[in-house]
């Protein structure tokens, strides 16, 4: 281990010693601390933010920098160091020395680049006289300049601290908040972006075996979710969605038509791809990634192993930059970020690579693929049902022909119902006798139809007026003026507890299915 980038025990027993020299001359502490350093040859960039209370070189840290000097014009005088002048704090009009300094004084491994980028802004900006003035910066400065001298300058010009780089700022204060049970029960509940399946924010990952149909599957979600459409009978809120296509990106187009030829319409316009490469373990990369992403929205990063292609995945410490990176994205663009990922060799294994990867998720799907079909099932989530398996198959579509004639084709993810219950029927007469007359009336064929929007492509829906009907036409014990209301009510019973999807049409008609 390098020296210059670790806090040793040498280092702390000769920061103690100082300190308590410090108490006994009646010395302040940060005096004594700075002398130590001082004496040190190549004093730790750790120990130095330990000493000075200085923010960590971390991802949120950086980020919160960036933007507050983005409103910050480096086209100002040299100055003489100083931001500020007089009793009411108005900034000098030369402050530029005085922010290249406090970045300086950061000890960050990446300030000076910042500090420079920062300053090429400028047409006043030369090569030399940046070099000179960050070599003539003076850590041992009695009273230098500080990084809130620059959050100061930046809030007078408008700036306000991204809330990303809040919530940081309360994870690593150090300090403990006790909560009585009352506090818990008044934090809210899960919020979801796919009901009962991914939730509205954090980390969550698609996965399965080569040709399991997995990125059609997250590229189906993700037109979904950006829309707000019912996939496959979940609840979806309706987001922005960023799909980054690392690989497979000369199929894009096909993929594209296929999905369009199935729903019968365009894509949503929220709907946005991102086929430029981009490594989850470059901070840089990471930092500009979540600067072209609207807040709140969903990102799809297929595939993870084209996002982090020099990593081990096997290894705790790659895989843990691996996951510090999605996270940090995550926090960045305050969304949910999903991974699309393959499985080991050995698939009962789950996901390929080190088990902290599958810890650190908020939710999960596993794509399987074998001699009875494909299916999809829940692997994890947060306050829902584990396990639950749906069966499904990819959709063949033919987009015409190429140059040689030869037929041009793509997939999209349709709902298999290889059986009318994939679930067990309510507990409850009144529900369980409901679900058994609209299964009667959906067998029979009497008014179903197949292709409403928001509905599973393929699957077989009843007008919810006719719902309402059939139900109301078994309640012979209920007084005829009764009959629709229970009818309806057992209807929103069977919604609730996931055998009914229900939709509302461009015409205002409600439909009802059959959940698989």
């Amino acid at each position: 281990m390098s020296s210059n980038k670790y806090v040793t025990s040498a280092m702390l027993t000769a920061l103690a010693t100082e300190l308590k020299t410090a108490r006994l001359s009646n010395q302040q502490p940060r005096v004594a601390a700075n002398q130590a350093l001082v004496g040190a040859k190549t004093p730790s960039p750790l120990l130095v933010n330990l000493l000075q209370r200085q923010p960590p070189e971390n991802a949120f840290e950086i980020f919160k920098l960036k933007s507050a000097l983005a409103v910050i014009s480096s086209h100002v005088p040299r100055g003489d160091g100083s931001m500020f002048v007089g009793a009411d704090s108005t900034p000098s009009g030369s402050y530029w020395l005085g922010v290249v300094w406090a970045i300086a004084h950061l000890g960050w491994q990446s300030g000076k680049q910042i500090a420079q980028e920062w300053s090429q802004s400028s047409s006043r900006y030369k090569d030399e006289s940046f070099e000179k003035v960050w070599a003539d910066f003076n850590p041992d400065h009695p009273n230098p300049v500080g990084i809130g001298s620059i959050y100061k300058l930046a809030k007078y010009f408008g700036w306000r601290m991204p809330e990303a780089a809040n919530s940081n700022a309360e994870m690593t204060t150090g300090k403990y908040k006790l909560l009585s049970p009352v506090d818990v029960l008044s934090i809210p509940a899960t919020t979801w972006r796919v009901k009962h399946l991914l939730p509205d924010k954090g980390l969550a990952a698609i996965f399965g075996p080569s040709a399991s149909g997995k990125s059609f599957m997250a590229f189906d979600l993700g037109a979904c979710i950006a829309e707000g459409r019912t996939w496959f009978g979940h609840k979806t809120i309706a987001t922005p969605v960023v799909y980054v296509m690392l690989e497979g990106q000369a199929g894009l187009q096909k993929r594209i038509k296929a999905w369009i030829k199935a729903r019968g319409g365009s894509l949503p316009k929220d709907f946005h791809l991102i086929l430029e490469s981009v490594h989850l373990t470059n901070l840089d990369q990471v930092l500009s990634l979540s600067e072209a992403i609207p807040k709140g929205a969903v990102v799809f990063i297929d595939t993870l192993n084209r996002a982090a292609p020099t990593a081990d995945e096997n290894s705790s410490k790659d895989m843990g930059a691996i996951i510090e990176g999605a996270n940090m994205l995550r926090m960045l663009t305050d969304g949910l970020v999903v991974l699309v990922h393959h499985t080991g060799k050995d698939t009962t294994q789950g996901m390929r690579g080190h088990s902290s990867l599958f810890a650190a998720l908020d939710g999960a799907i596993e794509v399987k693929r074998n001699n009875a079909g494909r299916t999809w099932t829940v692997a994890k989530t947060k306050d829902g049902e584990d396990g639950k398996s749906t069966p499904f198959k990819l959709a063949v579509h033919d987009l015409g022909t190429d140059l040689d004639g030869e037929p041009i084709t793509s997939c999209t993810v349709e709902a298999a119902n290889t059986s009318i219950f994939l679930k067990p029927l309510p507990t409850h007469a009144g529900p369980k006798n409901a679900l058994i007359e609209i299964t009667k009336t959906i067998s029979a064929g009497v008014g179903t139809v197949t292709g409403i929007k928001g509905a599973p492509t393929g699957i077989s829906c009843l007008k919810m007026d006719d719902a309402v009907a059939a139900i109301s036409a078994s309640l012979a014990t209920i007084k005829s003026n009764k009959r629709n209301f229970t009818a309806r009510k057992r209807i929103d019973s069977l919604t609730n507890s996931g055998h009914l999807g229900v939709c509302i049409d461009v015409k205002g008609d409600g439909w009802c299915w059959i959940e698989p």
